[in-house]
């Protein structure tokens, strides 16, 4: 009898432990260690997962220098005004305040026919007196009449060119014409105010001509 009950209870005991061999879990079992999930017999690794939050990257400019423009600084050329000749009035025997210039500012161009330049010419009246510096009558005539040029004005010079010089006038206020040097004058020459002095019949109008400060001259004769 109690030989039949052991063989019934390891019988019973035997099913038990198949039972239990063969029996799906219904519930979650969690290896805590291995951080394993069982589900349904799948073993499904899971990663921790930690949430970082984003970090923002700020890249560093560098600031560039400011430049700062120098104001261009523009020199100023000084103006140089050349005063011109003041028109002076001068007779034969008048005399003015006048600085001569140095040897080396005088030029004296050649005194030869066909030569030409380039000078100041003013004007003086016949009523200051009767006789040229050569001898020549002016006191009822501004004129001389020669024989190959016919008539001609009459003009005060530098010593430096002979009486009887025939010379062409021209670009200047009075006009253009031919004269003939028959006079002389103390403020007259290549070395004063002005080259030539023109004859007018009285020291009115010759005021009222002035001078002229780039008259062309041409010689057309030396002496008689």
């Amino acid at each position: 009898m109690k030989r039949t009950i052991y063989i019934i209870n390891a019988i019973l005991f035997m099913g038990c432990c198949l039972l239990v061999s063969t029996t799906t879990p219904d519930v979650k079992d969690i290896d805590v260690n291995n951080k394993i999930t069982y589900v349904n017999s799948d073993a499904i690794t899971k990663e921790e997962v930690i949430e970082v939050a984003p970090v923002e990257i700020v890249e560093e400019v560098e600031e560039e220098p400011e430049v700062v423009e120098e104001e261009s600084v523009v020199e100023e050329t000084p103006k140089v005004v050349e005063t011109p000749k003041e028109d002076v009035v001068i007779g034969k025997d008048e005399e003015i305040e006048y600085t001569p210039p140095t040897d080396e500012e005088v030029y004296i161009p050649p005194i030869t026919v066909g030569s030409t330049f380039t000078g100041t010419m003013s004007g003086y009246g016949s009523d200051i007196g009767d006789l040229t510096a050569s001898e020549y009558n002016i006191s009822d005539t501004i004129y001389y009449e020669d024989s190959t040029y016919g008539t001609l004005r009459i003009l005060a010079s530098d010593g430096c060119i002979p009486f009887g010089t025939v010379i062409e006038v021209s670009n200047s206020k009075a006009g253009s014409f031919k004269a003939i040097v028959l006079d002389r004058g103390g403020n007259i020459g290549f070395d004063r105010l002005y080259d030539f002095d023109l004859l007018f019949k009285t020291s009115k109008e010759a005021k009222n001509y002035g001078s002229s400060l780039n008259a062309t001259f041409k010689i057309l004769r030396v002496g008689y």
